[in-house]
């Protein structure tokens, strides 16, 4: 397990001192056992993951890329972070961890556990909530579920292989840019000619798109999957149309217009050969407002996706991953370091993230009780106040969303926005559903 990071994974090790981007994945059981009843079974799965006992050191100069390095796991990596507390007291505490991101070079992960948690969606008594604090460099979503299966017993989950990016000399750096910019006079011709779907326009900005700011807040949307889905519209097709519809009646809501063109940065799993922890790229998907029929907006929105995923998988997309692979470590770094967080552009990818995982069965247990729901909560960034979390597990599925203030400063009100989207969402895709 120890070795060099991607320079993939490396880049996202670095940007976090730009941008913090831990990651929060959140799982709820209803039970009402102790934080410290369940603290050693977390510690033994922790140490049953190799994953979870490296951590992260520099190059000097960064004459190569970071190296991670074995770490011994601990007792203080599962912490106690109260007793009985509100479901909304608990989210507010969730939050307020953003600002305190981890030093990967002491530890990439550590577990939050809140017990006697009251009003928890979907459970039926006091719930106890397990929140896995992930750095970003350590995986993407998918990885950073799959451990979190681990963590909560499932032994039998298998973690995705990671080749990793192997050594290369000048001639096969040579070789591999070439063969990247023909591809990309070939994606080029391709896009010309109708055979790939042109690349996503920028979209202007809107009140959401804002450097973060005052509070951060996040909520939690917990419904049933089966909501959200019918005939040719996925989970996320479905929560993304919910979430199109709550952000323009929000826009609408404060007076401002709606942009035509609005749109969501969607992550999408890259293809191919996984050499790197994080293993993604975001696309610009349209939203449609200008779509008053639900079930056309939502069937625009999966065309829009299918366009992206498209593009995504043309030959030359893998070919310049493959030609990044070769950049030294130190000019990468001074590049990152360069990257002014301040800046503010014409347009952006989305006006909102939109973020979806699927986390597998619900056949997980902490305290003797099963895991009700899960939820995620991508990071804010600097033109953007507002993100959305997708994320299942069993029949259950959750809307997370993520705000500052100086975006959203009614987080309540978008909540309640999103659930009526939900709803109508559901009403229109059960419609759509039946025969005739």
């Amino acid at each position: 397990m120890p070795g060099r990071l991607h320079p993939t994974d490396a880049q996202t090790y670095w940007m976090s001192a730009k941008i913090p981007n831990d990651q929060f994945l959140l799982y709820c059981f209803d039970t009402d056992a102790s934080a410290a009843s369940v603290r050693d079974e977390l510690i033994q799965n922790a140490q049953a993951i190799a994953d979870l006992q490296i951590r992260i050191s520099e190059v000097p100069f960064s004459l190569g890329y970071p190296r991670m390095k074995p770490m011994r796991i601990r007792g203080g990596h599962v912490r106690d972070r109260g007793r009985g507390t509100s479901w909304p007291e608990c989210l507010a505490e969730i939050s307020s961890s953003f600002d305190r991101q981890l030093d990967q070079s002491e530890t990439p992960w550590c577990i939050h556990l809140f017990e006697a948690v009251d009003d928890a969606p979907r459970c039926t008594g006091p719930a106890l909530v397990a929140v896995l604090q992930i750095s970003h460099a350590l995986g993407d979503g998918r990885i950073a579920s799959h451990i979190a299966r681990r963590l909560f017993g499932d032994h039998r989950e298998r973690m995705p292989t990671v080749l990793g990016r192997g050594r290369f000399g000048p001639r096969e750096f040579v070789r591999r840019s070439k063969r990247a910019h023909e591809l990309d006079q070939i994606l080029t011709s391709d896009t010309e000619s109708g055979a790939v779907p042109a690349q996503a326009p920028g979209r202007p900005l809107t009140r959401v798109n804002v450097a973060p700011s005052g509070t951060t807040s996040v909520r939690c949307v917990v419904r049933e999957s089966s909501e959200l889905t019918a005939p040719g519209i996925s989970v996320t097709v479905g929560a993304t149309t919910a979430i199109s519809v709550a952000l323009a009646r929000y826009l609408e809501r404060l007076g401002d217009s709606v942009p035509a063109s609005l749109g969501a940065e969607v992550t999408m799993s890259k293809t191919g050969t996984r050499k790197a922890r994080n293993h993604f790229r975001n696309s610009g998907v349209d939203l449609f407002p200008v779509a008053t029929d639900i079930t056309e907006r939502a069937e625009r929105i999966a065309a829009s996706l299918a366009d992206r995923r498209a593009r995504a998988e043309h030959p030359a997309m893998e070919a310049q991953s493959l030609a990044t692979e070769m950049v030294p470590a130190v000019l990468l770094h001074w590049g990152i370091r360069q990257f002014d967080a301040t800046a503010v552009p014409d347009a952006v990818t989305g006006n909102t993230v939109v973020s979806s995982v699927a986390r597998g069965d619900d056949n997980l247990f902490l305290g003797g009780g099963r895991v009700r729901f899960t939820a995620g909560f991508p990071a804010l960034s600097p033109v953007m106040g507002l993100t959305h979390g997708v994320h299942g597990i069993g029949d259950a599925v959750t809307l997370s969303v993520t705000s500052s203030e100086s975006a959203v400063p009614d987080p309540d009100v978008y909540e309640a926005l999103l659930h009526d989207a939900v709803d109508e969402v559901a009403d229109a895709l059960r419609r759509r559903a039946l025969p005739g």
